[in-house]
C-alpha cells in the first residue's frame, strides 16, 4: 500500500498544532517529526498554512459525504457541529495564532463551500435566485461559524440542541425536516 505523504504531513502536524499551537511550529520541527526531508515537504505543500488548508478541505470532504447521507438538515448541521466539537481543542489553538485572520476566512469559505454543496447535493427546491442564493450563503456561512467559534470559546456547548436550534431559523425546510 504506497504511503500517503500528504497525509502524514497534515497528520502529524495537527497532532503538533494541539499540542502547542501553530506559531511554534516551524517547517524544521514539522519535518523532523515526519522525518522526512524538506523538499519532501515543499513538493506536497508551499507552506504550513498550505497544509491547514488541505487538512480542512479533507475535513470538509468528509463531513459533506457523512451529512449528504443525512435524512434530515437537522441531522446534517449536526454532523459540522460535532465535527467542529470534536476539534474544540485545535481550532481554539488555531484561533489563538498569529495567523486568526487568515484562519477565520478560511473556516468561513470552507463553511461556505459546505452549505453550497449540502444545499446543492440535498436538491432542495431553491425559491432564492442566484444573486440571492449567494447572499444568504455568505450570511449562514458567517454566522455558523460565529456561533461555532463561539462554542469552541465556552465550556458550555449546547450541542444536543445547537442543530435543532438552527434548523428551526433556515427558510424553506420542508415538512421532511420537521418532527
Amino acid at each position: 500500500m504506497p504511503v500517503n505523504m500528504k497525509s502524514i504531513i497534515a497528520k502529524t502536524f495537527i497532532d503538533m498544532a494541539k499540542q502547542k499551537g501553530i506559531d511554534k511550529i516551524t517547517v524544521k520541527a514539522l519535518i523532523d517529526e515526519c522525518n522526512i526531508s524538506r523538499q519532501t515537504f515543499y513538493y506536497h505543500f508551499q507552506d504550513l498554512m498550505e497544509v491547514i488548508e488541505w487538512s480542512m478541505e479533507q475535513a470538509l470532504g468528509k463531513m459533506l459525504q457523512e451529512s449528504l447521507k443525512a435524512p434530515r438538515a437537522k441531522d446534517a448541521l449536526n454532523v459540522l457541529i460535532s465535527s467542529t466539537l470534536e476539534n474544540q481543542t485545535l481550532i481554539r489553538k488555531l484561533m489563538d495564532s498569529q495567523r486568526r485572520k487568515e484562519i477565520e476566512r478560511l473556516f468561513v469559505s470552507m463553511t461556505r463551500t459546505y452549505l453550497e454543496e449540502l444545499v446543492r447535493g440535498r436538491n432542495q427546491n431553491r425559491t432564492l435566485n442566484y444573486s440571492d442564493m449567494e447572499v444568504a450563503l455568505d450570511f449562514w456561512a458567517f454566522g455558523l461559524c460565529g456561533i461555532l467559534f463561539q462554542c469552541c470559546e465556552s465550556n458550555k456547548i449546547p450541542a444536543e440542541n445547537l442543530a435543532e436550534q438552527i434548523c428551526r431559523l433556515l427558510p424553506n425546510r420542508g415538512e421532511e425536516d420537521e418532527e
